[in-house]
């Protein structure tokens, strides 16, 4: 069963005010995504596929392939705002994306087996992505039809100190299926944990030992037919045509509460990283080296990918 790990990349970076992906922050300049694509690798992904615009797509090629070799087969799909459910129109003078939803049915044009989805501006511990494999895979095996999450306590997630940060809460049952999944907007510490406001613009209340989502998802093939009816309910009931986004966590979330999809959480226990704003840079880059002196990374990984990954 080919797996395919689907890189997020289409963000316009606007609060950290250059490309967030390509940011040098391993010890021999590696991006995060080189991280992500190690471990897919090692977890036995046969395929990479970067989600960029059409005015990065070609950066993304020559970069992704420049730092990857031939270790993996890689690709680039591009998130475009034409890209609409027919019978509608993109708006004139919308140039944001239409969201993490809208990305991952981007991946659906070139993707037509199961896939592992995240962000290329996060970094979220070896191990994780490797059991998220595993996930798909024994579900394909058993005939089990739900999508996977990864799911880390917000205490274990960057809260930077450059700003509010956004999380998709989950809470779960006894055996981690989702329930119920709600995207928290501007959370930031407070005495008593966190805090941030919640999409009907009411403030949350956060424990630290809350599970959220940091967009890691190992996906079956049924979640793209999903996803497109989801975003054509989205456009039928948009309010904003230039700044409403179809978010993946909300899209999610109202799959699930519908029955129309089935996700189970696997509790991630490690600790992620990621960059929002420039304060977090050195954080990531002081978290990357602990995680390469613990043995979890080479120290070159461009090294590592030359040599083909596996020889």
């Amino acid at each position: 069963m080919l797996v395919t790990l689907a890189i997020l990349a289409a963000g316009r970076s606007s609060r950290f005010g250059r490309p967030k992906p390509f940011e040098p922050v391993g010890p021999s300049g590696e991006a995060l995504f080189e991280y992500a694509a190690y471990d897919a690798i090692r977890a036995g992904c046969g395929r990479i596929v970067f989600v960029t615009t059409p005015e990065q797509e070609s950066a993304f090629r020559a970069r992704a392939r420049g730092r990857l070799g031939t270790a993996v087969g890689v690709d680039t799909v591009t998130q475009r705002l034409d890209d609409v459910p027919p019978g509608f129109r993109s708006p004139a003078g919308r140039d944001a994306p239409w969201g993490t939803g809208h990305a991952v049915l981007s991946v659906g044009r070139s993707v037509r087996g199961p896939c592992v989805v995240l962000n290329a501006d996060d970094f979220y511990g070896p191990q994780i992505i490797a059991r998220m494999v595993r996930r798909l895979r024994d579900a394909r095996t058993t005939g089990d039809p739900s999508h996977f999450l990864a799911g880390y306590r917000l205490a274990d997630t960057p809260v930077s100190n450059g700003g509010g940060v956004n999380r998709a809460i989950c809470e779960v049952d006894a055996s981690l299926q989702l329930d119920r999944l709600e995207e928290v907007r501007d959370i930031r510490p407070v005495e008593a944990g966190f805090a941030g406001t919640d999409e009907n613009g009411r403030r949350r209340a956060l424990k630290p030992e809350d599970l959220c989502s940091m967009n890691l998802w190992a996906f079956q093939p049924s979640i793209f037919e999903k996803l497109r009816g989801a975003f054509e309910r989205f456009h039928a009931r948009v309010k904003d045509p230039l700044l409403d986004e179809f978010l993946l966590s909300s899209a999610i979330g109202r799959l699930v509460e519908t029955g129309r999809a089935r996700v189970r959480v696997a509790a991630a226990e490690q600790r992620a990283f990621g960059i929002t704003f420039p304060e977090d840079r050195d954080a990531v880059v002081s978290g990357i080296a602990t995680a390469v002196a613990r043995g979890d990374y080479p120290t070159d990984l461009g090294a590592w990918f030359e040599r083909g990954a596996c020889n």
